[in-house]
């Protein structure tokens, strides 16, 4: 497959039709990528406000747009779209549509399909379709030695020092070092705290690996 080519196409990556390539009549009308990445609001212990903490994000959805024409040969625009089962079907060795790699001038988005929409916007007089419209929705797909390698991987067996500054708290620090505030009774019982409200400015806390 020459992926420097101006002509866009989808490769099969795995299953029955693995290394399958189809080529696409046009290039995309135009194409969307989405992506979003959700919060939580929770209220600390002992405190008036909120904290806002990251829950995680969704990879970027590739909503694609393309054109199929028949006009010029008179046939049923749906054979031409045709191929595109491949990719929409489930497939008899994977159970479910296979992963796909989406090529269009050197740009390579690899995704399963999850939805596929199409609109005959133009018929032959004996009520024939001869143009479609077809939009494709692709979730990205990885593979677990790609979602591996894309890891970082944190030191688990450091305890770290932290001191404590005017205008922070237990909580935060909680959230800062492990992502979630309620560890804050990790550091807590790591550091013979028993109030967590009654800190002083200026204390040296250790922050121990999590569990």
């Amino acid at each position: 497959m020459n992926t420097k080519s101006n002509k866009a196409s989808v490769l099969i990556l795995e299953g029955t039709h693995k290394d399958k390539e189809i080529a696409l009549q046009f290039n995309p009308v135009d194409y969307a990528i989405n992506k979003s990445n959700n919060f939580e609001t929770k209220k600390l212990i002992g405190m008036q406000d909120f904290i806002t903490q990251f829950k995680g994000g969704e990879e970027k959805d590739l909503s694609l747009e393309l054109l199929f024409d028949s006009t010029d040969t008179g046939e049923d625009v749906r054979d031409l779209i045709k191929p595109l089962a491949m990719i929409t079907d489930i497939d008899p060795e994977l159970h479910a549509p296979p992963p796909c790699q989406f090529v269009w001038a050197g740009s390579i988005l690899k995704g399963v399909v999850t939805q596929l929409n199409k609109k005959f916007v133009f018929f032959y007089q004996n009520g024939i379709p001869a143009r479609v419209k077809v939009t494709l929705t692709l979730k990205p797909y990885k593979t677990l030695k790609e979602i591996e390698a894309q890891t970082i991987k944190h030191s688990s067996d450091l305890t770290k020092k932290r001191v404590l500054k005017e205008g922070d708290d237990i909580w935060l620090m909680s959230y800062r070092e492990y992502g979630n505030a309620s560890y804050w009774r990790l550091i807590a019982k790591h550091n013979n705290i028993d109030n967590p409200l009654n800190i002083e400015n200026g204390k040296q806390l250790f922050l121990p690996p999590k569990e």
